[in-house]
């Protein structure tokens, strides 16, 4: 890991007793706590920091990302999620605390119901004056109603898992991804989270990630300094997801979960195309755009 990497896009989920799942969560995750992710991908995967997302089944009690936020001190920024009628009073606290984000995410697999994009227009202006961006997770059939949305929204924009496209159909021949690319070229501030090849081919085992990566390596060429990665963990609700699982070198047993270590060392070390100057960029400097640290 390049010094200064930032992980910007994992989960803190429970202890269940201090955080519990949201009464709407559509699935149960496996719990994370922050001590946890710290021992991870700090201290064994190299991480410096990361950026805590909140996961739909938590809701908006963002209580679990401040406090894991809070024991990071300034190694960790967070995204929250909130509906229009949250007090600034509780934006300004959550901001000290290091939140720089709201997410959306239009699935309904994972999410009970999804945010009208009025609203979102809505809470974007009640955000931007704080400088954070909009963190929007849809699949291809959404692209119409995101489309104009994205193209008026008051701040920065994040493109959650490159768009989720369909990574059999190559990018040249790929109208929805192309369509993404369109959209990026419109404006400067549009970010594209390149994660989880997991949930583009069904497939736990890194050797068949590679059909995912020249849609990461288009974003690359195209949006240099815009593109931003991150391991996912603990990949929550993947048993919807994964079809081929990979057998674990440890136990030998069979698990629809990807290894962590490769997640960093055959997705996002070959996403920058193996060139630490690259990854530098992609894992140091682009994050920094979005997110403020306490830097070492």
């Amino acid at each position: 890991m390049p010094a200064g990497a930032i992980d910007a896009h994992m989960h803190v989920i429970g202890p269940f007793d201090q955080f519990p799942l949201s009464a709407k969560a559509q699935y149960k995750p496996f719990a994370a706590t922050w001590q946890e992710q710290d021992e991870i991908l700090c201290k064994k995967l190299g991480f410096w920091g990361y950026v805590v997302v909140q996961a739909t089944a938590h809701g908006t009690d963002n209580r679990v990302v401040v406090d894991a936020l809070e024991h990071m001190e300034g190694r960790a920024a967070g995204v929250a999620a909130i509906t229009e009628d949250v007090h600034m009073d509780e934006l300004k606290r959550m901001h000290r605390a290091g939140v720089r984000g709201v997410r959306f995410a239009f699935l309904p697999h994972i999410a009970s119901e999804t945010t009208p994009p009025g609203m979102i227009e809505r809470i974007a202006r009640l955000i931007a004056p704080l400088g954070w961006h909009t963190d929007l997770y849809f699949l291809p059939q959404n692209f119409d109603i995101m489309e104009p949305l994205i193209r008026k929204l008051p701040t920065p924009v994040i493109i959650d898992h490159m768009g989720r496209p369909d990574v059999k159909v190559p990018v040249a021949e790929n109208k929805y991804f192309q369509q993404l690319l369109e959209l990026g070229a419109k404006r400067n501030d549009i970010f594209w989270k390149v994660t989880s090849p997991d949930r583009y081919t069904g497939s736990a085992r890194p050797e068949d990630w590679g059909v995912a990566l020249p849609f990461g390596h288009e974003l690359i060429k195209h949006f240099p300094g815009n593109v931003i990665s991150g391991t996912d963990r603990p990949r929550p609700n993947m048993n919807t997801v994964i079809k081929t699982p990979r057998k674990d070198a440890k136990t030998g047993q069979m698990t629809q979960m990807p290894n962590d270590g490769d997640i960093a060392n055959h997705w996002i070390w070959p996403v920058a195309h193996k060139d630490p100057a690259i990854l530098k960029r992609i894992l140091v400097e682009n994050p920094r755009k979005l997110y403020h640290f306490k830097e070492a």
